[in-house]
């Protein structure tokens, strides 16, 4: 969304590229999706989306709840370090309040991982092999990118994977192959946004939705301190650059992964949520894949049915230092006691055994040999010995 970008065709007039105009577009294919796939209808229905999702999604929920549409059942929405007032979130620029680079000084990014990979694969060989005093050495070395070896590069290869044609038939795209278009400079120069979808959340807020608004607090494009001022600034003479001023009904709080490492804070206001996940930039999946997955499904299911959920080890979210060798379970580590427990029962059933087969025991006959010096005869004893 919009139409050409993705598998949308074709490029439209520049008078249908507005957020409503776009939100039109998603209700009719929503439409359409459960005409072609009724298996859904009347399925909790939740929408998500990061950065100007935080327009697309506002627009999109307020029109699904002033003209709801036929056996949907929309059940809440989240949105990820969404762009949502360009007055307030245009105010917060942390890359020049904490002297980082400045955008107009990078010239892009370069793809020299491969480069580099051969070197980063010598040097624990080079540390281990040249003094044996100098192995623990090699646990010194890290990988050099955050997550796997794709590194800036990625939208290269989601690119390639969406030009596939198994891919495409499995997604029922089209029955031609569609060039897949991530971004499209021409529905760029053609698009005109909106000032603020802030107008469409007193409406929205009052359908009793599950609503989420989360953010990393490292992200530099859309700082998580100008949501949380759009979120808690008094509206003044219906200002739509002011905030929604809305009442803290949970107050500030941190809460932690499955893994037991804190993972953000969170704030629940009247009838949304706010929470910021630690580490994350502005895409939270990326760059903290397993707290972003927990959250998603508290936020789905519930927190107690999240917490009996098994979730998948990650070193790089470990900032604390613990130990990854313990595996965690639905975040209570209920799953590392199993093998201590049973290692436990063994022992004192086989002391147990050993015990009474020890007592049960029938003594031995054991002949010690004695000289006679005086007559050089040999005589024998008998001693009643257990072994």
């Amino acid at each position: 969304s919009p139409a050409g970008v993705g598998f949308s065709q074709p490029l439209l007039n520049a008078s249908d590229y507005t957020d409503d105009f776009t939100a039109g577009r998603l209700v009719e294919f929503l439409k359409q999706f459960l005409v072609l796939y009724p298996q859904y209808k009347n399925r909790d229905f939740y929408i998500t989306g990061e950065s100007y999702a935080g327009m697309y999604i506002p627009f999109l929920v307020h029109k699904l709840i002033t003209d709801p549409v036929e056996n949907l059942h929309l059940t809440g929405f989240a949105i990820g370090n969404p762009f949502t007032d360009t007055v307030i979130d245009g105010t917060f620029n942390t890359l020049q309040s904490c002297n980082l680079l400045d955008r107009s000084d990078v010239y892009g990014d370069v793809c020299l991982l491969t480069q580099v990979t051969s070197l980063r694969s010598s040097m624990p060989q080079q540390l281990t092999s040249a003094n044996p005093r100098r192995r623990s050495s090699a646990k010194l070395v890290r990988p050099l990118t955050h997550r796997g070896v794709i590194g800036p590069c990625q939208a290269l290869y989601t690119a390639q994977y969406l030009q596939l044609y198994a891919v495409q038939r499995a997604l029922h795209v089209y029955d031609m192959h569609v060039n897949w278009v991530s971004c499209n400079p021409r529905v760029t120069s053609r698009y005109t946004r909106t000032r603020s979808a802030l107008p469409k959340y007193p409406t929205i807020l009052q359908a009793g939705l599950k609503a989420l608004v989360y953010s990393g607090d490292a992200d530099a494009t859309v700082p998580f301190l100008g949501t949380q001022r759009w979120l808690t600034t008094p509206n003044m003479d219906n200002n739509v650059s002011d905030g929604l001023d809305l009442s803290i009904v949970s107050p500030w709080q941190s809460w932690v992964g499955p893994d037991k490492q804190l993972a953000g804070y969170t704030v629940r206001y009247t009838n949304l949520t706010f929470t910021t996940v630690k580490g994350a930039g502005h895409m939270v999946p990326a760059t903290r894949p397993l707290h972003a997955l927990y959250l998603f499904e508290c936020f789905v299911y519930g927190q107690v049915a999240c917490d009996s959920f098994a979730y998948p080890k990650d070193s790089l979210e470990y900032l604390s230092g613990a130990d990854i060798s313990v595996g965690f379970d639905g975040g209570r580590g209920e799953g590392a006691l199993i093998p201590w427990a049973i290692t436990a029962v063994v022992v004192v059933l086989g002391s147990m055994l050993g015990l009474v087969f020890w007592a049960k025991k029938e003594p031995d006959q054991v002949v010690e040999y004695s000289v006679d010096k005086s007559t050089t005869t040999r005589s024998m004893s008998t001693l009643g010995m257990y072994r």
